[in-house]
């Protein structure tokens, strides 16, 4: 059998494909004769036992390029409008609504277990803190003491 019918019967089997195949030479001139008689695919499984027709190795991704990004930007490189996509908004790492409502929320519950609020006037601040209405704590108390009415 030739050697790359060969190899695409090994492929079949090993469910490769035959640039994944690798024929040793010094062990093929050995066994020449056996070679070129393999016509089943039981022969041809035989020569694959023999080691005359071998799998090459999976070869991954490298990470080396990613490794250098990566250290160039723990520098804080890569970082000019070029390398930009989203708004700066987009780009913010924590959501700042979020955290700032739920320091205010969590303040609004310590007045009113303090009976400094009523559940009137909490439930009124409270939707004026979902609606956006305190730029953070220190508006608030200023708002609840009278002072920005």
């Amino acid at each position: 059998m030739k050697l790359n019918k060969l190899k695409e019967k090994v492929g079949q089997i090993l469910k490769k494909s035959k640039h994944k195949l690798k024929i040793a030479p010094e062990k093929l001139e050995a066994n020449k004769k056996s070679v070129s008689d393999a016509i089943t695919k039981d022969d041809v499984r035989k020569l694959i036992v023999d080691g005359i027709v071998t799998k090459k190795p999976n070869t991954g991704q490298s990470r080396g390029r990613a490794r250098v990004l990566l250290e160039k930007k723990k520098l804080k490189r890569k970082r000019g409008p070029g390398k930009r996509k989203g708004t700066q908004k987009a780009r913010q790492k924590v959501d700042e609504y979020n955290v700032k409502v739920r320091a205010l929320r969590k303040r609004l519950r310590e007045l009113k277990a303090e009976d400094k609020l009523n559940g009137k006037n909490y439930n009124r601040l409270y939707l004026r803190v979902k609606g956006n209405y305190f730029r953070g704590k220190k508006h608030l108390e200023e708002f609840i003491n009278g002072e920005n009415k």
